[in-house]
């Protein structure tokens, strides 16, 4: 099951945007059925822009799934 993880669940670059308090992820490059679940797992969050998330945001949504607490289709 870790390794199905490990391929659903890549590991995202953190980086820094100014005025940005938190460091942020890019989701572009993520599968696209873990895209899509995490696209639902962020509707009506708050974002710093349209590229990117908070690194918080992407780890829970890691965790949530490992947990089982939500399923990629």
């Amino acid at each position: 099951m870790t390794a199905e993880f490990d391929s659903l669940l890549p590991e995202l670059k953190e980086f820094s945007i100014p005025d940005v308090p938190f460091k942020v992820v890019d989701p572009t490059a993520l599968p696209e059925r873990t895209c899509a679940t995490f696209n639902e797992f962020m509707t009506s969050s708050s974002v710093p822009g349209a590229f990117c998330v908070y690194s918080h945001d992407y780890s829970r949504f890691c965790n949530l799934v490992r947990k089982g607490e939500i399923t990629i289709p």
